[in-house]
């Protein structure tokens, strides 16, 4: 269960690297806050949510149920630039590709480490 714990706390840490763009929206001059910024503040806060609770609960299947839906997160972020739209530095993509791609490994790794549910 320690490791299960773990590997929730660093998705949330992940949460808070991806909403880290929510910097953007106080910045004056910044403009049109585009598609993607705003990806990255919800699936963020979304990711801090979820990996924070499943990191808290003792429940399991609530812990396994909360690490799936982490993954589901993870496969969004690695699409969401090519249905958002690209963003004009390829920063951003690849930003958005590497979580993704720790987050769903992270994910499946905790839900899978999750005690079997009997009952």
């Amino acid at each position: 269960m320690f490791l299960t714990k773990v590997l929730s706390w660093i998705i949330a840490l992940c949460g808070l690297w991806e909403s880290g763009d929510i910097a953007a929206l106080f910045i004056p001059g910044f403009g049109r806050v585009q598609a993607f910024v705003w990806n990255h503040v919800i699936v963020g806060i979304l990711l801090v949510l979820i990996g924070g609770g499943a990191a808290l609960t003792s429940n399991v299947r609530t812990a396994k149920t909360m690490n799936w839906i982490a993954v589901v997160a993870g496969i969004w972020l690695m699409i969401a630039p090519f249905i958002l739209g690209t963003p004009a530095i390829a920063a951003g993509l690849w930003n958005d590709i590497i979580v993704g791609v720790i987050v769903l490994i992270l994910g499946v790794w905790a839900a899978l480490a999750s005690p079997r549910i009997t009952g």
